[in-house]
């Protein structure tokens, strides 16, 4: 069936003619582009549910243009629900998703249109509309619980990712994370805690162990870099061997040892 009944008898969409008119008076005739015709028809069909971008995105293709595909289908839904209003319908057609896709209007029923209920005249050529300034589409006033379990969805994604970034590019220094120099052992550059002494037991045992086991990265090349610190039960040393420095994201450090031992107090 080429032509559709829509809004409870009030408006008919003919696909063939391209053109929409009130049923009570059908020489009164508003006319459609073939682009036009062919997304409100692939919404039509889709009876109710929502259709996506990507099904939408083969019919542009159909007729090539400079202007992105978002802002053309924007633009788009934006004149057919101007041009069924220009045909006297009570409310827009389309309801568009950002980022998603449309769907049909919750107020629009869709039947077979029946030439019973038109008026029967002689018929006009189809009206031309100029095209309107471009505007921002038509903000429906009622959303299926499905439409906004949607977008909420999409807005937590986006706070999701949004969380996610901004600990992935936060700074990886922080408290108990400053180190100073201490010197070079073979081709190891050694660094310990702001907060350690040279000469302490904790740097000294640190170091003696560095040189018998003598531990590797996971490549099993020499680390290049060694971080000496203290945890802070003070019963607990820590050391770290690194490919890069501690400071970097990715610094592909190892945790080379955590030993229980007493330590003296001073």
């Amino acid at each position: 069936m080429a032509r559709y009944v829509l809004y409870a008898k009030s408006l008919c969409f003919d696909a063939e003619q391209q053109v929409f008119y009130p049923l009570n008076a059908s020489t009164q005739r508003v006319a459609l582009s073939t682009l036009q015709c062919a997304v409100l028809r692939r919404v039509l069909n889709a009876q109710g549910k929502l259709v996506r971008n990507q099904a939408l995105h083969v019919l542009f293709q159909r007729e090539p243009s400079d202007v992105p595909f978002a802002d053309r289908l924007t633009t788009t839904i934006a004149e057919i629900n101007r041009l069924a209003l220009h045909a006297h319908a009570p409310g827009a057609l389309i309801h568009q998703v950002p980022l998603i896709g449309c769907v049909l209007a919750e107020q629009v029923d869709v039947e077979p249109c029946n030439d019973t209920l038109s008026v029967k005249s002689e018929p006009e050529m189809p009206v031309n509309i100029q095209p309107a300034p471009r505007v921002n589409p038509v903000v429906a006033k009622k959303k299926s619980w499905l439409l906004r379990g949607v977008l909420a969805g999409f807005l937590l994604l986006n706070a999701m990712l949004a969380l996610v970034a901004r600990h992935e590019l936060a700074p990886a220094g922080h408290e108990g994370t400053d180190y100073k120099s201490y010197g070079q052992e073979a081709r190891t550059q050694v660094f310990i805690a702001e907060s350690l002494l040279p000469n302490s037991f904790v740097v000294q045992d640190a170091l003696r162990r560095f040189r018998d086991l003598k531990p590797r990265l996971a490549d099993g090349s020499t680390p290049p870099l060694l971080y000496i610190n203290r945890a802070g039960t003070r019963v607990f040393t820590s050391a770290f061997l690194c490919a890069r420095p501690m400071s970097q994201k990715n610094n592909e450090c190892l945790s080379w040892m955590v030993f229980a031992q007493e330590l003296p107090d001073a």
